[in-house]
């Protein structure tokens, strides 16, 4: 029994890494020959210091020092570890109380796991004079960063809006069309705070998540989506070079001429892509995407029939005839109106399939295998009409986890 127990702690498990030795190292000689050989084998690491410091106060008190080691995946791994050296140590020396020396801030983390077993009396942290303050702010960026990889939203915000801003920055440098760029980057924070503001974030970046998921050289859209950007960006750089030839003085104006050289190819950049779409859905028997895809493919025919001529009305190069605008308005909105109400009588069995799977679980509280309230189903998850899942809140349950749908809905309990 030791009154005093000097303990030393290598969380991140070097020393097993480094030296293959493992924990729990207990002697003043072992700690100095594990230290020496740690040194010759990597000077820069911190630990080296942290065990002769442990060893320093050992000799100073005449007590034991005892050097416990984790692992390389820091965490509940790592600790878990040192807890069973821990409670071996304590079982073995049977200390009234402990000097814990550690190299910084990570390893103070596991004072509560120690406190919890041993009175702690003092905490002493080793670290070379001139990079306390390094060491404490290297860590807090460090935690920080990783806690921002753990969150999805936080990721998204810290990373990936200013990583995309800063594309559209460097591209338009590149392009020395520094304005447009910054117009572009403006644009889009506006967009990513609107929808944030409105609460489809997690929807809309959920849909995007899926659609580069979905991408596959084994399908036709894939190739379609490439074909239909290249296009796209044709009709984009038409608009821009032709709004630079003209210059005109009024925005408007400016939009107009815009829209008017680039409509036609990015209505034909739009209508690949759906058709890719369209084949994809086939082949996989997806009838209700089949659906959704004419919708959107006469959504943004009635739109061109619309705006163009209106964008027209702008342009000194034809007289306006209202006639015939009246007349491709009719007909893009006739069109988007037929293809709705054909699709929805052609595909009446998927439809209803579709509103009897929401019907069963929308709004139903949901309980666990022991009874347990998780809260109630905040959206049902369809893929056309076959059941992928249920959110509570934000948590997803895929539809192998729910065990019944009556006047409850039953899931597994989570381990």
């Amino acid at each position: 029994m030791v009154k005093t127990l000097v303990l030393c702690v290598d969380r991140d498990n070097d020393i097993g890494r480094k030296l293959d030795v493992d924990g729990p190292i207990i002697g003043v000689s072992e700690n100095i020959n594990v230290a020496k050989e740690l040194a010759i084998k990597d000077p820069e690491d911190s630990d080296v210091n942290a065990i002769f410091g442990a060893v320093k106060l050992a000799r100073e008190l005449k007590t034991k020092v005892v050097t416990l080691t984790g692992d390389k995946n820091v965490g509940v791994k790592s600790d878990i570890r040192i807890a069973k050296q821990l409670d071996r140590i304590l079982e073995m020396l049977k200390p009234e109380g402990i000097i814990l020396v550690t190299d910084g801030a990570e390893d103070e983390q596991i004072i509560p796991l120690i406190s919890s077993r041993v009175k702690i009396n003092s905490v002493k942290t080793i670290v070379v004079r001139q990079s306390i303050e390094l060491e404490k702010a290297y860590f807090k960026i460090n935690q920080f960063i990783k806690e921002v990889e753990e969150e999805p939203n936080l990721a998204r915000l810290v990373f990936g809006i200013p990583g995309l801003a800063i594309i559209i920055f460097s591209v338009g440098v590149l392009l020395n069309a520094f304005s447009i760029a910054v117009a572009l980057m403006l644009t889009f924070l506006g967009l990513y705070f609107l929808v944030k503001g409105f609460g489809f974030e997690e929807e809309v970046f959920s849909r995007l998540s899926n659609f580069f998921d979905s991408l596959s050289i084994e399908k036709i859209s894939t190739f379609a989506y490439i074909i239909s950007f290249i296009v796209f960006l044709w009709g984009v750089m038409n608009g821009y070079l032709e709004f630079d030839r003209a210059k005109p003085p009024e925005l408007t104006k400016a939009v107009a001429v815009f829209f008017v050289s680039a409509a036609d190819m990015i209505l034909i950049a739009w209508v690949i892509s759906i058709i890719g779409r369209i084949i994809d859905e086939f082949n996989t028997r997806r009838y209700l995407g089949i659906r959704r895809d004419l919708i959107l493919l006469a959504f943004g025919f009635m739109v061109y029939t619309i705006l163009k001529p209106v964008a027209d009305l702008y342009l000194p190069l034809s007289p306006f005839e209202l006639d015939k605008f009246v007349l491709s308005a009719l007909i893009g909105i006739l069109t988007f109106l037929a293809i709705i109400y054909f699709t929805k009588y052609l595909f009446i069995e998927e439809i209803r399939s579709r509103q009897k799977t929401i019907k069963s679980y929308s709004q139903k509280e949901v309980v666990d295998e022991e009874g347990n309230s998780l809260g109630r189903v905040s959206k049902v998850i369809l893929d056309g009409a076959g059941f992928i899942g249920i959110k509570v809140g934000k948590k997803m349950i895929p539809a192998e986890d729910v065990l019944s749908a009556e006047e409850m809905v039953t899931v597994k309990s989570t381990p």
